[in-house]
Protein backbone atom coordinates (compact mmCIF):
# COMPACT_ATOMS: atom_id res chain seq x y z
CA UNK A 1 0.00 0.00 0.00
CA UNK A 2 2.48 2.41 0.74
CA UNK A 3 4.42 1.74 -2.73
CA UNK A 4 1.91 3.59 -4.87
CA UNK A 5 0.57 7.17 -4.43
CA UNK A 6 -0.38 9.20 -1.28
CA UNK A 7 -2.03 7.01 1.08
CA UNK A 8 -5.75 7.75 2.05
CA UNK A 9 -5.06 7.01 5.69
CA UNK A 10 -5.94 9.44 8.02
CA UNK A 11 -4.88 9.49 11.40
CA UNK A 12 -6.10 12.17 14.21
CA UNK A 13 -3.19 13.28 16.92
CA UNK A 14 -4.87 13.84 19.94
CA UNK A 15 -3.30 15.27 22.64
CA UNK A 16 -2.13 19.31 23.34
CA UNK A 17 -2.68 22.12 21.07
CA UNK A 18 0.48 21.92 18.75
CA UNK A 19 0.29 25.99 18.94
CA UNK A 20 0.90 25.62 23.11
CA UNK A 21 4.28 25.30 24.34
CA UNK A 22 5.77 22.75 25.75
CA UNK A 23 7.04 18.76 25.11
CA UNK A 24 4.23 17.29 23.63
CA UNK A 25 2.93 20.27 21.63
CA UNK A 26 6.21 20.42 20.14
CA UNK A 27 6.01 16.89 19.12
CA UNK A 28 2.66 17.00 17.49
CA UNK A 29 3.64 20.17 15.90
CA UNK A 30 6.69 18.25 14.55
CA UNK A 31 4.27 15.00 13.24
CA UNK A 32 2.29 17.39 11.53
CA UNK A 33 4.69 19.40 9.24
CA UNK A 34 6.97 15.86 8.34
CA UNK A 35 7.16 13.48 5.55
CA UNK A 36 5.00 11.32 7.22
CA UNK A 37 2.21 14.56 6.26
CA UNK A 38 3.38 13.54 2.58
CA UNK A 39 1.86 9.94 3.29
CA UNK A 40 -1.13 10.09 5.61
CA UNK A 41 -3.56 12.90 6.42
CA UNK A 42 -2.89 13.69 9.88
CA UNK A 43 -5.43 16.06 11.58
CA UNK A 44 -4.82 17.72 15.39
CA UNK A 45 -7.42 16.76 17.80
CA UNK A 46 -6.62 19.57 20.79
CA UNK A 47 -7.94 17.47 24.16
CA UNK A 48 -5.68 20.35 26.18
CA UNK A 49 -4.98 24.30 25.93
CA UNK A 50 -5.71 25.82 29.02
CA UNK A 51 -4.72 24.51 32.54
CA UNK A 52 -7.97 26.74 34.10
CA UNK A 53 -10.79 23.54 35.20
CA UNK A 54 -13.75 24.86 33.46
CA UNK A 55 -12.06 25.62 29.92
CA UNK A 56 -9.93 22.32 30.18
CA UNK A 57 -13.11 20.69 30.88
CA UNK A 58 -14.53 22.41 28.41
CA UNK A 59 -12.12 21.58 25.65
CA UNK A 60 -11.95 18.25 26.42
CA UNK A 61 -15.72 17.94 26.25
CA UNK A 62 -15.55 19.56 22.39
CA UNK A 63 -12.74 17.56 21.55
CA UNK A 64 -14.02 14.29 22.40
CA UNK A 65 -17.09 15.42 20.78
CA UNK A 66 -14.72 16.02 17.52
CA UNK A 67 -13.05 13.06 17.64
CA UNK A 68 -16.03 10.97 17.87
CA UNK A 69 -17.79 12.67 14.64
CA UNK A 70 -14.25 12.60 13.05
CA UNK A 71 -14.33 8.34 13.67
CA UNK A 72 -17.47 7.92 12.41
CA UNK A 73 -16.74 9.19 9.15
CA UNK A 74 -15.67 6.49 5.96
CA UNK A 75 -12.63 5.32 5.21
CA UNK A 76 -9.20 3.94 6.94
CA UNK A 77 -8.47 6.30 10.20
CA UNK A 78 -6.43 5.59 13.32
CA UNK A 79 -6.29 7.55 16.36
CA UNK A 80 -2.72 8.34 17.72
CA UNK A 81 -2.78 9.60 21.05
CA UNK A 82 -0.31 11.23 23.13
CA UNK A 83 0.04 11.41 26.85
CA UNK A 84 2.12 12.21 29.82
CA UNK A 85 1.85 10.96 33.54
CA UNK A 86 -0.30 12.35 35.86
CA UNK A 87 -3.48 14.02 34.99
CA UNK A 88 -3.27 13.67 31.35
CA UNK A 89 -4.19 9.73 31.87
CA UNK A 90 -7.31 9.97 32.61
CA UNK A 91 -8.55 11.86 29.55
CA UNK A 92 -6.13 9.75 27.12
CA UNK A 93 -7.76 6.35 29.09
CA UNK A 94 -10.66 7.95 27.84
CA UNK A 95 -9.41 8.82 24.67
CA UNK A 96 -8.56 5.32 23.93
CA UNK A 97 -11.78 3.99 24.86
CA UNK A 98 -13.87 6.24 22.76
CA UNK A 99 -11.50 5.33 19.43
CA UNK A 100 -12.01 1.42 20.37
CA UNK A 101 -15.84 1.76 21.09
CA UNK A 102 -16.01 3.50 17.40
CA UNK A 103 -13.74 0.74 15.93
CA UNK A 104 -10.79 2.36 15.15
CA UNK A 105 -7.36 1.40 15.93
CA UNK A 106 -5.85 3.56 18.90
CA UNK A 107 -2.23 3.97 19.30
CA UNK A 108 -1.04 5.03 22.72
CA UNK A 109 2.47 6.79 22.98
CA UNK A 110 3.47 7.63 26.40
CA UNK A 111 6.27 10.65 26.33
CA UNK A 112 6.96 10.56 30.01
CA UNK A 113 10.55 9.54 31.40
CA UNK A 114 11.43 6.32 33.74
CA UNK A 115 11.42 8.37 36.55
CA UNK A 116 8.41 10.49 36.47
CA UNK A 117 6.22 7.15 35.16
CA UNK A 118 8.07 5.37 38.64
CA UNK A 119 6.84 8.03 40.98
CA UNK A 120 3.11 8.21 39.46
CA UNK A 121 2.47 4.29 39.08
CA UNK A 122 3.47 4.26 42.98
CA UNK A 123 0.67 6.46 43.58
CA UNK A 124 -1.82 5.00 42.13
CA UNK A 125 -4.18 3.23 44.13
CA UNK A 126 -5.72 -0.13 42.75
CA UNK A 127 -8.59 0.93 41.01
CA UNK A 128 -6.23 3.78 39.19
CA UNK A 129 -3.58 1.28 38.14
CA UNK A 130 -6.17 -1.08 36.96
CA UNK A 131 -7.36 1.88 34.65
CA UNK A 132 -3.63 2.46 33.38
CA UNK A 133 -3.18 -1.21 33.05
CA UNK A 134 -6.39 -2.03 31.06
CA UNK A 135 -5.57 1.67 28.84
CA UNK A 136 -2.52 0.22 27.85
CA UNK A 137 -3.51 -3.39 26.95
CA UNK A 138 -6.82 -1.79 24.78
CA UNK A 139 -4.48 -0.44 23.09
CA UNK A 140 -3.54 -1.32 19.31
CA UNK A 141 -0.12 -0.04 19.94
CA UNK A 142 1.36 1.19 23.29
CA UNK A 143 4.62 3.50 22.21
CA UNK A 144 7.53 4.94 24.84
CA UNK A 145 9.87 7.45 24.09
CA UNK A 146 12.52 5.51 25.57
CA UNK A 147 13.64 1.99 26.20
CA UNK A 148 13.85 2.35 30.09
CA UNK A 149 10.55 4.07 29.67
CA UNK A 150 8.95 0.65 28.61
CA UNK A 151 10.65 -1.47 30.70
CA UNK A 152 8.86 0.89 33.48
CA UNK A 153 5.62 0.33 31.62
CA UNK A 154 6.17 -3.41 31.52
CA UNK A 155 6.39 -3.64 35.29
CA UNK A 156 2.43 -2.58 35.05
CA UNK A 157 1.55 -4.88 32.10
CA UNK A 158 1.95 -7.52 30.23
CA UNK A 159 1.48 -5.00 26.92
CA UNK A 160 3.84 -5.05 24.35
CA UNK A 161 5.38 -1.41 24.40
CA UNK A 162 7.65 -0.36 21.57
CA UNK A 163 10.07 2.66 21.41
CA UNK A 164 9.65 5.43 19.49
CA UNK A 165 11.53 8.56 19.98
CA UNK A 166 10.11 12.05 19.54
CA UNK A 167 11.11 13.98 16.57
CA UNK A 168 14.00 16.38 16.16
CA UNK A 169 12.22 19.72 14.63
CA UNK A 170 13.74 20.45 11.11
CA UNK A 171 16.54 23.09 10.90
CA UNK A 172 18.60 24.57 8.38
CA UNK A 173 22.75 23.87 8.65
CA UNK A 174 23.84 26.20 10.91
CA UNK A 175 26.87 28.18 9.96
CA UNK A 176 30.19 27.03 11.85
CA UNK A 177 30.57 28.63 14.81
CA UNK A 178 33.16 31.55 15.16
CA UNK A 179 36.21 30.26 16.86
CA UNK A 180 36.04 33.22 20.43
CA UNK A 181 40.04 32.29 20.47
CA UNK A 182 40.12 34.15 16.99
CA UNK A 183 38.50 37.30 17.61
CA UNK A 184 37.96 37.53 21.31
CA UNK A 185 34.33 36.89 21.19
CA UNK A 186 32.47 35.42 24.18
CA UNK A 187 31.73 31.44 24.02
CA UNK A 188 27.95 31.08 24.87
CA UNK A 189 26.70 28.15 27.11
CA UNK A 190 23.08 27.57 26.55
CA UNK A 191 20.60 26.02 29.19
CA UNK A 192 16.82 25.74 28.55
CA UNK A 193 15.44 23.75 32.25
CA UNK A 194 14.43 26.59 34.10
CA UNK A 195 14.27 26.29 37.69
CA UNK A 196 10.47 25.24 38.50
CA UNK A 197 11.32 21.52 38.09
CA UNK A 198 14.07 20.17 39.92
CA UNK A 199 14.63 16.79 38.03
CA UNK A 200 15.59 19.69 34.97
CA UNK A 201 18.95 20.05 37.24
CA UNK A 202 19.20 23.85 37.57
CA UNK A 203 20.87 23.29 40.78
CA UNK A 204 23.22 21.31 39.59
CA UNK A 205 24.39 23.62 36.87
CA UNK A 206 24.47 27.12 39.84
CA UNK A 207 26.85 24.19 41.45
CA UNK A 208 28.85 23.91 38.87
CA UNK A 209 29.35 27.00 37.73
CA UNK A 210 31.81 28.56 40.02
CA UNK A 211 34.49 26.10 38.90
CA UNK A 212 33.18 26.69 35.49
CA UNK A 213 33.56 30.27 35.11
CA UNK A 214 37.13 30.50 37.47
CA UNK A 215 39.84 31.88 34.94
CA UNK A 216 37.55 32.33 31.89
CA UNK A 217 36.41 35.47 31.01
CA UNK A 218 35.63 34.88 27.86
CA UNK A 219 32.80 32.47 28.71
CA UNK A 220 28.96 33.65 28.78
CA UNK A 221 26.11 31.34 30.03
CA UNK A 222 22.76 31.69 29.32
CA UNK A 223 20.15 30.26 31.38
CA UNK A 224 16.14 30.28 30.20
CA UNK A 225 13.24 28.34 30.91
CA UNK A 226 9.71 29.02 32.79
CA UNK A 227 9.25 29.70 36.17
CA UNK A 228 10.63 32.19 38.91
CA UNK A 229 14.72 33.17 38.41
CA UNK A 230 17.52 31.44 40.38
CA UNK A 231 17.94 34.82 42.51
CA UNK A 232 21.57 36.25 42.93
CA UNK A 233 23.97 35.10 39.93
CA UNK A 234 27.91 35.10 39.40
CA UNK A 235 29.17 37.64 37.03
CA UNK A 236 28.58 36.41 32.77
CA UNK A 237 25.73 34.59 34.02
CA UNK A 238 22.21 35.64 32.55
CA UNK A 239 18.57 34.87 33.60
CA UNK A 240 16.06 35.34 30.51
CA UNK A 241 13.09 33.43 31.79
CA UNK A 242 10.59 31.82 29.49
CA UNK A 243 11.40 32.21 26.09
CA UNK A 244 9.21 32.07 23.13
CA UNK A 245 9.79 30.22 20.24
CA UNK A 246 11.20 32.49 18.05
CA UNK A 247 13.29 33.45 21.07
CA UNK A 248 14.20 29.83 21.81
CA UNK A 249 15.47 29.49 18.33
CA UNK A 250 17.64 32.84 18.61
CA UNK A 251 19.18 31.70 21.32
CA UNK A 252 20.15 27.99 20.26
CA UNK A 253 21.32 29.49 16.82
CA UNK A 254 23.59 32.03 19.36
CA UNK A 255 24.78 29.33 21.85
CA UNK A 256 28.04 27.88 21.68
CA UNK A 257 27.30 24.86 23.34
CA UNK A 258 24.34 23.33 25.15
CA UNK A 259 23.69 21.89 28.01
CA UNK A 260 21.19 19.78 29.92
CA UNK A 261 22.34 18.27 33.47
CA UNK A 262 18.60 16.61 34.09
CA UNK A 263 17.98 14.20 36.79
CA UNK A 264 14.88 12.49 34.77
CA UNK A 265 14.14 13.06 31.25
CA UNK A 266 12.35 10.92 28.92
CA UNK A 267 12.69 12.38 25.50
CA UNK A 268 13.38 16.05 26.08
CA UNK A 269 12.44 18.43 22.89
CA UNK A 270 15.31 20.89 23.84
CA UNK A 271 17.83 18.29 23.30
CA UNK A 272 16.60 17.52 20.16
CA UNK A 273 16.14 20.98 19.34
CA UNK A 274 19.77 21.55 20.28
CA UNK A 275 21.07 18.23 18.03
CA UNK A 276 18.97 19.72 14.85
CA UNK A 277 21.06 23.32 15.53
CA UNK A 278 24.37 21.56 15.52
CA UNK A 279 25.15 22.55 19.00
CA UNK A 280 28.16 20.70 20.70
CA UNK A 281 26.22 18.66 23.89
CA UNK A 282 26.81 18.11 27.69
CA UNK A 283 23.70 16.34 28.86
CA UNK A 284 23.44 13.70 32.12
CA UNK A 285 22.90 10.05 31.42
CA UNK A 286 19.00 9.95 32.13
CA UNK A 287 16.04 8.73 30.09
CA UNK A 288 16.19 8.47 26.29
CA UNK A 289 19.45 10.40 26.28
CA UNK A 290 22.18 7.57 26.75
CA UNK A 291 19.88 5.71 24.14
CA UNK A 292 20.14 8.61 21.11
CA UNK A 293 23.58 9.99 22.12
CA UNK A 294 26.79 8.55 22.79
CA UNK A 295 29.62 9.67 24.85
CA UNK A 296 32.64 11.05 23.05
CA UNK A 297 30.60 10.39 19.58
CA UNK A 298 27.78 12.85 19.35
CA UNK A 299 27.78 14.35 22.94
CA UNK A 300 29.17 14.78 26.49
CA UNK A 301 27.55 12.47 28.78
CA UNK A 302 27.68 13.13 32.63
CA UNK A 303 26.37 10.96 35.73
CA UNK A 304 23.14 12.88 36.92
CA UNK A 305 23.56 15.19 39.77
CA UNK A 306 27.28 15.10 39.72
CA UNK A 307 28.16 19.11 39.64
CA UNK A 308 32.19 18.04 39.93
CA UNK A 309 31.90 16.20 36.35
CA UNK A 310 29.28 18.24 34.63
CA UNK A 311 31.72 21.28 35.36
CA UNK A 312 34.98 19.34 34.10
CA UNK A 313 32.89 18.18 31.07
CA UNK A 314 31.95 21.57 30.40
CA UNK A 315 35.62 22.94 30.83
CA UNK A 316 36.60 20.48 28.66
CA UNK A 317 34.61 22.02 25.38
CA UNK A 318 34.99 25.37 26.35
CA UNK A 319 38.82 25.11 25.97
CA UNK A 320 38.67 22.46 22.66
CA UNK A 321 36.47 24.62 19.60
CA UNK A 322 37.72 22.21 17.15
CA UNK A 323 36.36 19.42 19.41
CA UNK A 324 32.90 21.30 19.82
CA UNK A 325 32.70 21.65 16.09
CA UNK A 326 32.89 17.61 15.42
CA UNK A 327 30.08 16.78 18.40
CA UNK A 328 27.57 19.81 16.90
CA UNK A 329 27.87 17.93 13.34
CA UNK A 330 27.90 14.69 14.36
CA UNK A 331 24.63 15.29 16.90
CA UNK A 332 22.94 17.18 14.16
CA UNK A 333 23.60 13.88 12.00
CA UNK A 334 22.83 11.93 14.26
CA UNK A 335 18.91 13.66 14.51
CA UNK A 336 18.62 13.80 11.04
CA UNK A 337 19.49 9.66 11.01
CA UNK A 338 16.84 9.55 14.24
CA UNK A 339 14.00 11.36 12.10
CA UNK A 340 14.55 9.39 9.24
CA UNK A 341 14.95 5.88 10.78
CA UNK A 342 13.74 5.50 13.73
CA UNK A 343 11.12 7.95 13.94
CA UNK A 344 9.11 8.39 11.19
CA UNK A 345 10.09 5.00 9.74
CA UNK A 346 8.99 3.54 12.53
CA UNK A 347 5.41 5.13 12.63
CA UNK A 348 5.16 4.75 9.13
CA UNK A 349 5.45 1.08 9.45
CA UNK A 350 3.22 1.41 12.61
CA UNK A 351 0.48 3.24 10.90
CA UNK A 352 0.47 0.50 8.15
CA UNK A 353 0.24 -2.07 10.61
CA UNK A 354 -2.44 -0.67 12.76
CA UNK A 355 -5.11 -0.71 9.03
CA UNK A 356 -4.20 -4.31 8.34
Amino acid sequence: MDGGGPLKIRVAQVGPDPASPGGMPAVIGALLQSPLADRFKLEAIPTYRDSRPVRRLLLFTVSVLALTRWCARPGLRIVHVHMAARGSMYRKAFVVGVAKAMRRPAILQIHAGPGDLEEFIDRLGPLRRRILRTTLEMSDFVLSVSTSGAEVLNRLSDAEIEVVPNPPPQIARRESPIEPEANGREVSVLYLGGFADPAKGGAVLLDALPSLLAGRADVRVVLAGPGEGPGSLPERVLWDGFLAESEKNRALEEADLFVMPSLSEGMPIALLEAMAYGLPIVASRVGAVPEILTDGLDAALVDPGDAEQLAEALAHLLAAPARREALGKAAEERARRLADNDVYGQLGRIYLDAVR
